[in-house]
């Protein structure tokens, strides 16, 4: 068995004169023992390192480089986006009118039903129906009877819930943005939900 630094592979010798046919032999090869093979052919690295070549060009295991700014700023975003994702996925903590504590769901798919309530309850407070009573269906799958007013209250809550978990991605970007700009690492790993 051989082995290539400059392509960070190994060789079977039976095979090189199919290599050499399809110009595929390299020319930093070096013989590497069974146990070599085993470790570094076969074998997992460990944490934190991958397959690479020593000083002398042997298969050896080296500390994974640090990503890019610009992967790592990727990253970071990502990080954020799924971080927001999760954070209207659990919803809102609320306290219902009578006294239960509940979670208002706040998820992309909950903003037309919520905007649905808002709009019907601003309606009938508007035409003077105020003891009329409202279903608002709540994570734990509960239905609480809200009046007009106390369902624009939880609306109003969600959606300012939904801005305020907004507000912090788009800062958190931000930040992303200016430590890529200043091309400063150490700023782009603190950065976190």
């Amino acid at each position: 068995m051989k082995y290539s630094q400059s392509r960070n592979s190994f060789y079977r010798d039976s095979l090189q004169k199919r290599y050499e046919a399809a110009g595929n032999w390299p020319d930093d090869l070096v013989d590497v023992t069974n146990e070599e093979w085993q470790i570094y052919g076969q074998g997992e690295p460990p944490e934190g390192m991958q397959r690479g070549a020593d000083k002398n060009g042997r298969p050896a295991w080296v500390p994974i480089p640090p990503d890019d700014l610009d992967t790592l700023a990727a990253k970071k975003r990502g990080e954020i986006e799924t971080a927001l994702a999760a954070k209207l996925a659990a919803g809102m903590p609320y306290t219902m009118p009578d006294g239960t504590e509940d979670i208002i769901q706040t998820r992309p798919q909950d903003e037309p039903n919520l905007l649905g309530l808002a709009i019907e309850a601003r309606d009938l407070r508007d035409s003077g129906e105020t003891d009329a009573v409202q279903e608002l269906r709540t994570q734990s799958n509960a239905v609480y009877s809200l009046t007009p007013q106390q369902m624009i209250d939880a609306t109003d809550a969600a959606k300012a819930f939904k801005k305020a978990q907004l507000k912090k991605s788009w800062l958190l970007k931000a930040d992303i943005d200016a430590a890529l700009e200043a091309e400063d690492r150490e700023a782009l790993d603190a950065i976190s939900w």
